[in-house]
């Protein structure tokens, strides 16, 4: 394990303050009509000791931000000051309430040194001694207060039984030597995770986690902290890292978290080393450090990346955490409760005539493929492993259900990836699911679609939604649409997709309804969600039960005639503009489609490594990167344009957006027009596409597409993903 001789942990007292919500002798009404305002507006705590700003009248459903003016003091979002440094600091307070902010004033904190006995010695290892104003009341176990709480100290010295008391015991609150083989909690963070037993630091072990598929130096493996550490409090990191890449390079033990005010923070673990401990090649070095919890929205995350290389892989193991436990509620459904939610999450069985065919393939041991396509959720961002995902574990349940013997006649595609909308999606349909079908294949024969949460905003305002919708109809496939859901119950464009649902008369699944009677019960958010945005296992089992209620609903139905038979004679509900749209990117070749007359890449020469990668094997590999093929611009390439020669009536452009100020813009031009500029850094990138609708008219045409460097990026990277095309 190493980190033998480690630090007791620091127990912090918490003060705790009653704040009065109305003037003595006001009556609720009065108290009502006042306005919120500061009890006092000045503070005076010892140095290591805690006091709670005190508001009068808040508003029930206002919210109170404070932010202080130095490190002299750090104050928390409940409006508790610890005192840090000797010195004055003030804390600006300010509430929030229906949208406008109002400032309360400011509040002025003097830090005083500790005095003898108040505090225990000044041993940051040693934890503090609470006493009561009278010195007759020992200290509470776990670093609790006693008397009054409102006192800083004692007014005389402490004595030596109550300073005994004071000590706790550390407390192991996460250890992972990956024995199990299981990341417990890890995932891939840009790259992907796996275990390896090729290497391992643990004394007599076998396993160690591998962080392989790096295109760019965040990547590495990251751990939800939400519901291991409590903000405030005092905890120590420790774990075990290897890299062999032939020289040093420096690995960073993390957190990463969104502050109060909604920006993002990165803080390292261990002190001073931003750019990460120096670890030589071939040895297993320590990371360690100590962390204060810092105020956050609700999400905090532990992470390990390699800032000095984009590509090496690494090592991780025997990674502990000790400090205060958080005391998370549990929620454990019980067989009924599951009954219901999988019930409920069946928004609408559909036309059954598709699903009850595939079923009755499947039971004859016919060659049945299930495919799957959409954003992080059907990628299976968080499963751990990555075959918990919703995706694999329903198409494995559908198999024993109504496959033959084992299920081997059942086949599984997985075309989902993180981040990416519809938009994206109809782009990469062709590649992703229809080359990858089983040989003698031409169509999945159910097709599930989960983009609902990735669309808002999208170029094409859910027509490229309904253009995988009317595409998979065509070929003859079933399709089920998946609508999941965001905290809290954020549905996104569920609302307006399940209109499309109702119009093809599609089966639907709902994990908004699924979830919604049982979403406010004590612990189940922890129970569904892995963070804010994604499932866990359980949710994801959740996921694929709502799907196999959807099986057996409709395996037990009547049958009914198919309502679609020829859907080009269909109208649409929004617009058929989407539908069979084709990609072309640096590997398609002239005569694979007569539409195709000429590719010519010009200085956009090179390829772009840092495209992001699959979470799950793709075609068999491992980490394999979304979009390999693609066209790329470097800062030396020269000043030739990319050019492209296409009969088409639908045009769409991928372009990468990175947040690195390497990147820079291009022009595109439609036969000879410039049509946009197209800018490649997004602050916000992390080597996401991002479409652009260049055509949408009535009838096809020959058209060239034309991409040069625009005026001022001659000397910056651009990278164009791919091009759809009808």
């Amino acid at each position: 394990m190493g980190n033998k001789n480690r630090k007791k942990l620091l127990c912090h007292g918490l003060v705790l303050a009653l704040v009065c919500s109305t003037a003595a002798g006001a009556t609720v009404s009065d108290a009502a009509k006042k306005k919120a305002k500061l009890a006092k507006k000045s503070l005076t705590i010892q140095k290591g000791a805690s006091k709670k700003i005190k508001i009068k009248y808040k508003k029930k459903k206002a919210k109170y931000k404070f932010k202080a003016s130095n490190k002299k003091v750090k104050v928390y979002k409940s409006g508790k000051v610890k005192a840090l440094k000797v010195g004055k600091a003030k804390v600006t307070v300010k509430e929030v309430y229906k949208k406008k902010t109002r400032s309360l004033g400011k509040v002025t904190v003097k830090v005083t040194k500790k005095t003898s006995g108040k505090s225990g010695n000044n041993d940051s290892s040693q934890p503090p001694s609470n006493t009561n104003a009278s010195n007759t009341t020992p200290t509470p176990p776990n670093g609790g207060t006693g008397g009054n709480n409102n006192s800083s100290g004692p007014t005389t010295t402490a004595t030596a039984t109550a300073t005994a008391t004071a000590e706790p015991t550390p407390t192991i609150i996460y250890k992972n030597y990956f024995e199990d083989g299981d990341t417990n909690g890890f995932t891939g963070r840009g790259g992907s995770i796996e275990i390896s037993n090729s290497e391992n630091h643990t004394d007599g072990g076998m396993n160690s986690m591998l962080c392989t598929g790096r295109a760019a130096t965040w990547h590495g493996a990251s751990m939800d902290l939400s519901k291991l550490c409590e903000t405030g409090n005092v905890y120590q990191f420790s774990a075990w890292v290897k890299q062999d890449s032939g020289k040093s390079e420096g690995i960073a033990m993390k957190v990463q978290y969104n502050d109060l005010d909604g920006n993002t923070q990165y803080k390292s673990i261990i002190d001073n080393a931003d750019q990460g401990k120096t670890c030589a090649s071939g040895q297993w070095v320590e990371l360690s450090g100590e962390l204060t919890i810092p105020d956050n929205d609700g999400g905090i995350s532990m992470y390990f990346e390699c800032p000095t290389s984009d590509s090496i892989d690494f090592l991780v193991d025997d990674v502990v955490i000790i400090g205060k436990p958080v005391d998370n509620k549990t929620f454990t459904p019980s067989v009924a409760q599951s009954a219901q939610m999988a019930q409920a999450g069946l928004y609408s069985s559909g036309n059954n005539a598709r699903l009850k065919k595939v079923i009755q393939k499947a039971r004859d041991g016919e060659d049945v493929t299930l495919a799957y396509i959409g954003g992080s959720i059907t990628e299976g961002a968080l499963a751990s492993p990555n075959s918990k995902c919703y995706a694999q574990v329903s198409a494995t349940s559908f198999g024993k259900t109504y496959g033959k013997d084992d299920g081997s006649n059942v086949h599984f595609i997985n075309a989902g990836m993180s981040g990416t909308p519809s938009d994206i999606g109809v782009i990469r349909y062709q590649r992703d699911v229809l080359d990858r079908l089983p040989e003698g294949s031409t169509r999945p024969d159910i097709l599930f679609i989960e983009f609902a949460v990735n669309d808002s905003g999208c170029e094409t305002a859910g027509g490229a939604y309904e253009g995988l919708i009317r595409e998979a109809l065509k070929s003859g496939s079933a399709v089920v649409l998946i609508f999941s859901v965001f905290k809290p119950l954020n549905r996104v464009c569920e609302n307006d997709y399940r209109k499309y649902g109702q119009h093809y008369d599609l089966p639907m699944i709902s994990m908004g309804d699924a979830i919604k009677d049982f979403y406010k019960l004590e612990g189940f958010s922890d129970w569904y969600f892995g963070d804010n945005l994604h499932p866990n296992n359980k949710g994801y089992q959740l996921m694929s039960d709502c799907i196999m209620k959807l099986m057996d609903t409709v395996d037990k139905e009547t049958a009914v005639e198919d309502n679609i038979t020829d859907v080009d004679a269909m109208p649409a509900k929004k617009t058929s503009a989407y539908q069979g749209i084709k990609m072309i990117d640096a590997a398609t070749e002239l005569g694979a489609d007569t539409a195709i007359t000429s590719i010519e890449a010009g200085s956009f020469n090179a390829k772009d490594s840092a495209t992001g990668n699959f979470q799950y094997e793709y075609n068999g590999a491992k980490s394999a990167p979304w979009f390999p093929n693609n066209w790329m611009h470097k800062k030396d390439s020269g000043s030739d344009s990319l050019k492209v020669k296409v009969k088409c009536k639908t045009l769409m452009l991928m372009y990468k957006q990175s947040s690195s100020t390497a990147f820079g813009s291009a022009d595109l031009y439609i036969d000879g027009v410039k049509k946009a500029t197209l800018d490649c850094y997004n602050k916000s990138g992390w080597n996401n596409g991002k479409v652009y609708l260049a055509l949408t008219e009535e009838t096809a045409a020959d058209h060239e597409i034309e991409l040069k460097m625009a005026e001022g990026s001659e000397s910056k990277s651009f990278t164009m993903l791919a091009m759809g095309y009808k």
